[in-house]
């Protein structure tokens, strides 16, 4: 059994230092995630071992921090996320929506992202994050939507799937809003009513029209014209909306350009540009850059090239990328990251990015040529 272990909180005032505890806990529990269960390790055991160690670090948090309700909240909903993230990713695995490596990516990318890799603190997090999040829970209850009409997934196994991810998004976006009380309210709301539309669909005959239905309602409520992080929207108005291009990208994609924003071009001529890499498990890749860097540290910031966790690309070499005439490419600004709650980093640190990007489709297009290959600042 996996067992939590108190991080050292000397300096921190007894919690007083709201922030650097709340760190200092988060970065001790996906640490201790990661040790138990390394990256594509058994999705049962991952699974269990985080559950082990998000009930043990919110009974420590409830120990420790019981006469500061606003940490122990804190502390808590970021269990309750961690753990509601990886049980609907095992769900999906367990019920045949996805595999053991999209199990094992996605997890590994959840539990990077909320322990580390983004901002998360309540007065931190920019507003556009919850129009990601919201469109990445819609797209995927409305592609759920498709597979229950076209496989055997049965209309009471769509629905726990669809309650899942609801919670999953809920817990995310109340971590992050403990001082947005509107924000959190009105998603709290949208996701009870999803989830009652759809379990009250169970055993209809057209449960998967009534599953559309209830994933555009929750689609209007939140990310369509008018909808609350949408264009025009309450939170939606003060900040620029995803671009209007003739094939939009997913939104996945889209949080990588700072602020959500990127442009279309259909190049003209082959468009010389540089790929940043250390191995050959990250040198074809589909993010590249009109610029080029003194150093690998230089790269690493500006690119914002997460290093925290396995796999990382710590970008030693760069070559050439000329991409040919009539490629569709897509171009903005590195999106800024926060990363190093635990490992690597002295101290959380802010990626500033804003490098510029540009990213292809197909890195293997036969007409794309790489070379130049040569030492970053070189």
């Amino acid at each position: 059994m996996a067992t939590f272990q108190v991080p050292s909180l000397a300096g921190l005032g007894g919690g007083r230092n709201l922030r650097g505890t709340f760190e200092r806990m988060v970065g001790s529990l996906q640490a201790q995630i990661a040790i138990n269960a390394p990256r594509d390790d058994d999705p049962a055991h991952l699974t269990q071992v985080v559950n082990e160690l998000v009930d043990q670090y919110e009974g420590a948090a409830g120990s420790l921090f019981g006469s500061k309700p606003a940490l122990r909240t804190l502390l808590v909903y970021q269990g309750e996320t961690t753990r509601d993230a990886i049980n609907a990713l095992n769900l999906q695995l367990n019920v045949g929506l996805i595999n053991r490596p999209a199990f094992n990516s996605n997890a590994f990318m959840e539990i990077n992202e909320l322990t580390q890799s983004r901002q998360v603190w309540p007065v931190g997090t920019p507003l556009q994050t919850y129009l990601v999040l919201s469109t990445k829970t819609s797209d995927d209850i409305a592609n759920l939507s498709v597979v229950v009409q076209t496989s055997t997934v049965t209309n009471e196994t769509a629905a726990a799937v669809v309650r899942a991810e609801a919670e999953a998004f809920q817990s995310e976006v109340l971590l992050a809003t403990t001082r947005q009380p509107r924000i959190g309210n009105t998603v709290v709301n949208v996701s009870a009513n999803l989830t009652s539309q759809v379990d009250a669909a169970v055993g209809s005959p057209d449960f998967a029209a009534q599953l559309v239905a209830a994933s555009t309602t929750f689609a209007s409520a939140l990310v369509e014209p008018g909808g609350f992080f949408g264009p025009g929207g309450a939170i939606g108005r003060r900040y620029a909306q995803l671009p209007n291009v003739p094939s939009p990208l997913g939104i996945s994609d889209a949080s990588t350009f700072a602020n959500l924003q990127y442009r279309q071009i259909e190049t003209t001529s082959p468009l010389v540009l540089h790929r940043n890499f250390s191995s050959s498990s990250n040198r074809f890749g589909r993010f590249l850059s009109a610029d080029t860097f003194k150093s690998p540290t230089d790269a690493v910031r500006r690119l914002a090239l997460d290093q925290s966790w396995y796999g990382t690309n710590q970008a030693y070499f760069v070559e050439d990328v000329t991409v040919p005439a009539n490629s569709k490419v897509y171009v903005g600004r590195v999106a800024p990251i926060f990363q190093g709650i635990f490992q690597r980093e002295a101290k959380p640190s802010l990626y500033p990015g804003m490098a510029s990007q540009y990213l292809i489709l197909n890195t293997r297009d036969p007409g794309i040529v790489w070379d130049n290959f040569r030492a970053t600042g070189t």
